[in-house]
């Protein structure tokens, strides 16, 4: 037997590069996804966790395409479709994103408010912190300052939840014979309800514009590509056992909650510590979230409109850009970009925050009708993925493989058949 050793290099290079893929897988456990979690719990018992296995293969094929794009066309998903179709079709691809960010920006905001308030702060103290530390980060400097603090967030948060699930000690008997069971009450309308919003907080457009523009960030090359695939299979899979989790939790509330203040009996076995247990994991959940969907907006607007700094890090100037104008002129326009950018950044969640300030105590039914919403909107931008990482010249001669794109077309169908099914029974 052949053992292969890896090289020192290798393992630095590895080190180096992970962190897109990870990052959005947890940041797709945010508070939304959290809160839907805990009320499949809740109303089903162990039920949905068939649903959160099943739904692992889709999240990491699409996601994989995602960082396929960013690796080998070197460009984001904005940025992608302006130079391919045209500025205008890209303005067009991000209005589903801004529109789902905003609703994601008041489920975060509202979600974190909702996790400090039970411990004794007010939304109308915390919100605002929030937002000022939110909006702070960008000043923290390059991309991989900031990607730092995020993979120490997420974690927090990974062990936090698996220590949760620990503690309670679930039925592993229930969860065999009931959660592992591919039978479970399919014609039931609340099963189905929340069997479609966990489809829609498993892929969110924020996702494929982050992973895509991040591996930009990160200068991953055609050798990364299997570093960024294994980051984004381990991910998939870490992302839906902390979603079972939730699951477990969701089982101590005792009936589906109707009041946020119910959400901490999902931490039963921790007593009086529970509320300050569910506070840092709302917390956790929804700022990392709240960065990643930021900076997924932010870039594919920025890449839409052609913008020459939506980077951290210094702009380099290539021969192509010499054709605009000298190296001064392109410069002051690198500058005038990243003060855009920066403005973006820093007033596009203005208005989820004044909401969630007010409607925060709304969360809970709001949470579960977004999720369903965000399956049909994922269908323009999940579209546009798909035309473009099969196009050879996008991917510099480098297209997924048609067996590949078969199975991503497939999943993309049965998740807008899902979203389009249950949007028909709710009429």
């Amino acid at each position: 037997m052949n053992i292969e050793i890896t090289k020192p290099a290798s393992i630095h290079r590895i080190m180096s590069r992970i962190g897109p893929a990870w990052i959005v897988m947890m940041a797709d456990v945010d508070v939304a996804s959290v809160i839907t979690g805990l009320q499949s719990g809740a109303a089903f018992g162990y039920r949905m966790i068939f649903i959160m296995i099943i739904l692992i293969p889709p999240l990491f094929i699409v996601q994989n395409a995602a960082g396929y794009l960013g690796i080998f066309s070197g460009m984001g998903l904005g940025e992608a479709v302006r130079t391919r179709y045209g500025k205008k079709l890209a303005l067009i691809a991000a209005i589903p994103m801004a529109s789902t960010d905003v609703l994601s920006y008041i489920a975060e905001y509202s979600g974190m408010a909702i996790g400090l308030y039970m411990i004794g702060i007010p939304p109308i103290v915390s919100i605002p912190v929030i937002f000022l530390i939110h909006n702070a980060i960008i000043m923290a400097g390059r991309y991989r300052r900031i990607e730092k603090m995020l993979l120490f967030i997420s974690l927090i948060l990974v062990i936090s939840i698996i220590a949760s699930a620990l503690l309670m000690k679930p039925s592993i008997y229930e969860i065999i014979h009931v959660g592992l069971n591919p039978i479970q009450p399919y014609t039931d309308r609340t099963y189905e309800t929340l069997l479609i919003a966990n489809i829609g907080a498993v892929i969110m457009p924020f996702m494929i514009f982050y992973q895509a523009g991040a591996s930009v960030q990160k200068r991953m090359e055609r050798r990364d590509i299997k570093i960024s695939r294994n980051e984004t299979a381990i991910g998939s899979i870490v992302s839906e056992f902390l979603m079972i989790m939730t699951v477990i939790a969701g089982t101590f509330i005792g009936g589906y909650a109707t009041d946020p203040m119910m959400l901490d009996r999902a931490l039963k076995p921790f007593g009086s510590l529970a509320p300050y247990i569910m506070a840092a994991g709302f917390f956790t959940a929804g700022f990392l979230a709240l960065i990643v969907i930021s900076l997924a907006s932010t870039w594919g607007i920025a890449e839409a409109l052609g913008w020459k700094f939506h980077r951290y890090g210094r702009y380099i100037i290539r021969n192509e850009d010499r054709t605009y104008g000298d190296r001064s002129s392109i410069r002051q326009s690198v500058i005038s970009d990243r003060r855009k950018f920066l403005t973006l950044y820093m007033t596009e969640s203005i208005p989820a925050a004044a909401i969630a300030i007010v409607a925060s105590s709304y969360l809970l039914s709001l949470v579960i009708d977004l999720m369903i919403v965000f399956v049909i909107v994922l269908a323009p931008v999940a579209i546009l993925l798909g035309l473009l990482v099969s196009d050879s010249t996008v991917m510099k001669g480098n297209p997924m493989k048609r067996w590949y794109m078969a199975i991503y077309w497939a999943t993309i169908a049965i998740i807008e058949s899902a979203g389009v099914y249950s949007l028909m029974i709710s009429l």
